[in-house]
């Protein structure tokens, strides 16, 4: 099993890279990579081995090989490479994993992993930033390549044909290798809206941001009401709520969640619009039978 990665330097035009700064930073590059499999997967055995190499911008074409295959190398293999890719990207802090890890399948068509595998390896990617695992090894490679004046960016790709998407300029090489060693955490949210009953447990009838409490197959939670115009109705009297236990309610329950720890969690849900509520069905409500004729009626 193995997967593709390449160190991409751009190079000033006419010049060269020096061999030894390429060479010691080809040591970092290749820690980094073992300390990213280490983490993801510590016992997969690994090594990095220099397929071919390209003059004018250098690109290190390299090859991570599996000693002993293993079902899972496949996602792990590509986990190890999306990190290492990730933390040259330049615009990593503002970058959701799985868009990252999107553009970068888009970038090397090679690559037929399924929407499952995606955000498997999506999820491992988002974990090893978090961790910061490589990050020390990358910083090294930056910093061995800033003494060579040769060296105008340097990026990292899957696709040994193609420029990476994202080249980190000289300009940023201080920056990069100064950087705090903590990065902005890169966050996965979602927000979904959708049409759901609820039941009612208690409702807020005075003006004020605090949540009505409701219940559904999941149990009891908050919700903030955002429906104005319903509210309006309700505190002033227009659409009165009857107190009685059970009442049922249509609403627009909009849920927005933050992947934390590879679980997705609930952070905020607000109604976005009531569109019917009414009382829980009674006795008293439904039609009664007719009662059978007796004997004594047919006489």
């Amino acid at each position: 099993m193995q997967q593709q990665i390449s160190l991409y330097l751009k190079l000033s035009e006419g010049q060269f890279a020096d061999l030894a700064a390429v060479a010691r930073a080809s040591l970092a590059f290749d820690a980094a990579v073992k300390e990213i499999a280490y983490v993801l997967d510590p016992s997969l055995e690994i090594r990095l081995e220099l397929e071919s190499g390209t003059e004018g911008s250098l690109s290190l074409n390299s090859i991570i090989k599996t000693v002993k295959e293993k079902a899972t190398d496949r996602k792990v293999l590509a986990a190890v490479a999306f990190t290492i890719v990730s933390w040259l990207a330049t615009d990593i802090r503002s970058y959701v994993v799985q868009d990252l890890i999107d553009a970068i399948v888009k970038e090397d068509r090679s690559k037929s992993l399924s929407p499952e595998e995606i955000k498997a390896i999506a999820d491992e990617v988002a974990k090893a930033i978090k961790g910061q695992v490589g990050a020390k090894q990358i910083k090294e490679v930056v910093s061995e390549l800033d003494k060579d004046h040769a060296v105008q960016g340097v990026g990292i790709t899957t696709n040994p044909d193609a420029k990476p998407q994202s080249i980190l300029p000289r300009a940023r090489f201080k920056e990069f290798i100064s950087g705090p060693n903590e990065t902005t955490e890169i966050k996965r949210t979602r927000t979904t809206d959708a049409e759901v009953t609820l039941t009612l447990v208690s409702p807020v009838l005075i003006k004020s941001d605090r949540k009505w409490k409701f219940s559904s197959i999941n149990g009891e939670f908050g919700a903030s009401v955002k429906d104005e115009d319903f509210l309006e109705r309700v505190l002033s009297g227009r659409e009165p709520i009857v107190m009685v236990a059970g009442i049922s309610m249509t609403v627009t329950l909009e849920t927005k969640e933050e992947f934390v720890d590879a679980v997705w969690v609930v952070k905020e849900r607000n109604i976005l619009r009531v569109h019917r509520a009414s009382p829980a069905i009674s006795q008293e409500n439904l039609p009664l039978a007719l009662e059978p004729k007796s004997n004594d009626d047919e006489q």
